[in-house]
């Protein structure tokens, strides 16, 4: 596989200059809301979906367009992306982002101003014509199972408030399920996950509808089942019709939406998988309990090539910082755990309280 090996940032969005190094197996993302996680995520599919269009260096087009769709400013502008001036709020500064694969192609593009001013936006590429792209499939925050009947259709003929991730997941569900003798090499994949339907081929679409069939409940039209559970039958279905397959990158942010806690080992398990496939992960998260489960199995050794992130601010530091470690505790930002850390206290503060309030009496 191709694997993407490294991202830099410059003036983009949050980031006034970061860098990335990423692991090719499991990279997670984590850091207070507006850190720029998300943008980190798609930022890394639109960069991968650019040489798709194979337009020459120079060209903006229709790789302009992609990642407007897939960011969806107000302005629709790709100047939205860039960060002001500290010294001066009404200039912007240069912006440029790249991105490097594996086999040393790199992709990105630079947005910087003329002598009168005006925003010079240019794409670059190793050859758009040679470099090979791992095929990506992004899943936004919120499930779209419920969403797809009709969602292709409406989203090519109407305005719509939904970015292009979902208009592209949607398109991924479309495809048909893969013939037998080629779904039995990565069936395996998602045996964790069947494990919570309670069995094969649970996950079913007819016509333009999914049905989930669930242990204690039958066989229910996606819309009629828990949000947690489509977003597991929709990984169930993309790897069924071959969307989801070894060899490509799976970008997810917060997995953990919606989801039960009792569900995390599972998806958790699912994402190894994946990973000693040969896919590569980024995830964008939140959750106490998902980044822990992941970081365990780095701490003892139970699965290599896992790298976490840790996206904060600093008062004296203009724009968000970076930090990487192999495991959780080798970061030394992470406010998952502070919250976590700050929620015990207050619940031991609450014991002494009511001990000593029982005490006086």
């Amino acid at each position: 596989m191709n694997a993407i090996q490294s991202l830099s940032v410059k003036n983009f969005t949050a980031f006034s200059k970061a860098d990335f190094e990423f692991s090719p197996g499991i990279n997670i993302l984590i850091g207070e809301n507006s850190t720029g996680k998300s943008h980190i995520l798609k930022l890394i599919y639109g960069l991968l979906e650019m040489p798709k269009f194979n337009d020459n260096q120079g060209e903006v087009s229709k790789s302009a367009l992609k990642l407007i769709d897939i960011f969806k400013p107000y302005s629709n502008k790709l100047e939205s992306f860039r960060r002001k001036s500290r010294q001066n709020s009404r200039l912007k500064e240069n912006l440029e982002v790249r991105l490097s694969l594996e086999s040393q192609a790199t992709v990105g593009f630079k947005i910087q101003d003329d002598a009168q001013w005006e925003a010079n936006i240019s794409f670059y590429a190793s050859s758009f014509a040679q470099i090979s792209v791992p095929l990506a499939l992004f899943l936004p925050s919120r499930e779209v199972l419920s969403i797809y009947p009709g969602f292709i259709a409406a989203y090519l003929n109407r305005e719509t408030a939904f970015d292009e991730t979902y208009y592209d997941l949607c398109v991924a569900l479309n495809a048909n399920p893969l013939r037998k003798e080629k779904y039995e090499s990565v069936k395996q994949l998602i045996e964790p996950l069947e494990k919570v339907f309670g069995g094969e081929n649970k996950v079913t679409k007819e016509g333009d509808h999914f049905f989930v069939d669930l242990p204690d409940a039958g066989q229910l039209e996606a819309q009629l089942v828990a949000e947690g559970y489509r977003k597991l039958a929709s990984l169930v279905y993309l790897i069924r019709n071959g969307s989801l397959t070894t060899d490509s990158v799976l970008l997810w942010d917060e997995p953990e939406a919606n989801l039960n806690p009792k569900l995390i080992a599972a998806v958790v398990e699912f994402l190894i998988n994946l990973a000693n496939a040969g896919v590569q992960i980024f995830i964008a998260t939140h959750n106490y309990l998902f980044s822990q489960e992941i970081s365990l199995r780095a701490e003892y050794g139970l699965n290599e090539n896992i790298r976490f992130f840790s996206l904060y601010r600093r008062p004296d530091i203009d724009g968000v910082l970076v930090e990487s470690g192999d495991t959780l505790a080798q970061l030394n930002n992470n406010p998952i755990l502070d919250a976590y850390v700050a929620h015990e206290e207050r619940e031991n503060r609450l014991l002494y309280d009511e001990s000593e309030a029982k005490g006086a009496k």
